[in-house]
């Protein structure tokens, strides 16, 4: 018994290591940045392709790569923007997430990893069982449980590599309508090519979902022998009609996550642009709010008409407790992004009703709940905006809303007991909006579909 102890200690320390890992995630929301990642998208796909739209979402995170899960999101980590050398390095790497979508790859390797884990579940318990009764030693027991789980990897794994290269094909081929240079994902190929010949361990390539960068590479090449075709070499994004580049938003990142006084005492610098612009974030990091809008003011002179400047400067207000600025930045941020992409409105948005809601005044919260309405509808399943409208709503007294955002917060959380006894109280309400009553009605019928 105590031998089927440790196993079961065991089992439980490698499924809980596997959802810890899964929760590292974090994601920067960011208007700027998801606004320049959308203009890479837009382009680096074609028309066919542009039927389905897809959200950038940037993952803190300092490992080169991107990623896609299934749904329209591409998820691109902060270190691929940090260590790319082109835009159309970052465009190859998008085009083959986009591959990925497109060819549908989520749901058939959702089903053969279905498989593969039953396969594995089964032969788990019955290492178990056969421990348990005496027919199979202890180390024989963990042998099965490992090696069906390594054959469940290598088999899932093997079948990743047929998907990764028909989405490198895929890339290739829009990479090639778009006119987009292949010399970014060349070098990409090329570097991690080398670093595989040079690995130590014989193990590197055989768990990888990816094919050998050696084989990618030569893939490519073959590809560019058998094509004619005349990039554009654009290393610049219009925001505008302000140009942002690659080397602009790296520099963004960098600001924010430096020490603010290393980059006020750093005098060595080759362009003075950016090193204004970490000056501001800088002083805005350390509280020197008044300086922080003096050397924006510097930048808003070179770049006319930026949005995510005004945003900045909102933000600054913001921090200094001068709630009116604030709202006045905000508002014409929005205003020059006019809605070119709705997320990163919704984001300058999000900020403009926290300002509303710390002035406390009737009409500016009124307003709030207005604009949180308009974001929900966008973004159902952001627990935070339900959070924000049911405090707007108690600060108006108008409760039977607030219980029904409190009980939509409850439910994202999948707190089905604090769901249904915030409904209950919305009910007693004696002035519900319908809309929120039959959300109330919907609330309890999801609670009993889940229980």
């Amino acid at each position: 018994m105590v031998d089927i102890k440790i196993l079961f200690y065991i089992i439980v320390i490698l499924l809980s290591k596997q959802a810890n890992a899964s929760q590292t995630i974090s994601i920067i929301r960011d208007a700027e940045i998801e606004f320049f990642l959308h203009k890479i998208i837009q382009a680096t796909i074609d028309k066919k392709t542009k039927t389905n739209l897809y959200y950038p979402r940037l993952v803190s995170s300092n490992e080169y790569n991107a990623f896609v899960t299934g749904s329209n999101k591409i998820y691109i980590n902060t270190g691929l923007i940090k260590k790319a050398n082109s835009l159309s390095e970052i465009q190859g790497i998008i085009a083959h997430e986009i591959g990925h979508l497109v060819l549908n790859h989520h749901n058939s390797r959702s089903i053969n990893k279905r498989s593969l884990f039953n396969y594995s579940k089964f032969a788990s318990i019955a290492g178990i069982a056969l421990s348990a009764v005496g027919k199979l030693d202890t180390n024989s027991a963990i042998g099965l449980i490992v090696g069906s789980r390594d054959l469940v990897t290598k088999s899932s794994l093997q079948f990743s590599r047929i998907q990764e290269q028909e989405a490198d094909k895929f890339a290739l081929d829009m990479m090639r309508k778009k006119k987009i240079p292949f010399d970014g994902l060349e070098l990409l190929l090329l570097n991690l090519s080398n670093e595989e010949v040079s690995g130590k361990t014989s193990f590197r390539g055989y768990y990888r979902s990816h094919p050998f960068s050696k084989q990618r590479l030569d893939q490519l090449k073959k590809y560019k022998e058998n094509i004619k075709y005349y990039p554009n070499k654009i290393q610049d994004i219009l925001i505008n009609d302000n140009k942002v580049s690659l080397k602009y938003i790296k520099n963004k990142i960098q600001a924010y996550n430096s020490e603010p006084y290393k980059i006020l005492k750093n005098k060595d610098y080759n362009d003075i642009f950016l090193y204004n612009y970490s000056r501001v974030i800088a002083l805005y990091k350390i509280g020197k709010y008044d300086l922080a809008n003096k050397h924006l003011k510097i930048l808003e002179n070179e770049y006319k008409n930026y949005p995510y400047f005004f945003e900045l400067s909102g933000d600054i207000y913001y921090k200094k407790g001068n709630f009116k600025k604030a709202i006045e930045e905000y508002k014409k941020a929005i205003k020059t992004v006019n809605g070119q992409f709705s997320p990163s409105s919704d984001l300058i948005k999000f900020s403009l009703v926290k300002s509303y809601i710390q002035t406390n005044k009737q009409n500016n919260i009124n307003e709030s709940i207005i604009i949180l309405e308009q974001l929900i509808h966008n973004s159902p399943k952001w627990g935070y905006l339900w959070r924000l409208l049911a405090k707007s709503s108690s600060k108006v007294n108008r409760k039977g809303i607030a219980y029904i955002a409190l009980a939509e917060e409850a439910l994202i959380k999948k707190n089905f007991i604090k769901a249904k006894k915030y409904v209950d109280l919305a009910n007693k309400q004696p002035s519900i909006p319908s809309s929120y009553k039959l959300r109330g009605a919907d609330i309890v019928a999801k609670i009993k579909i889940k229980k």
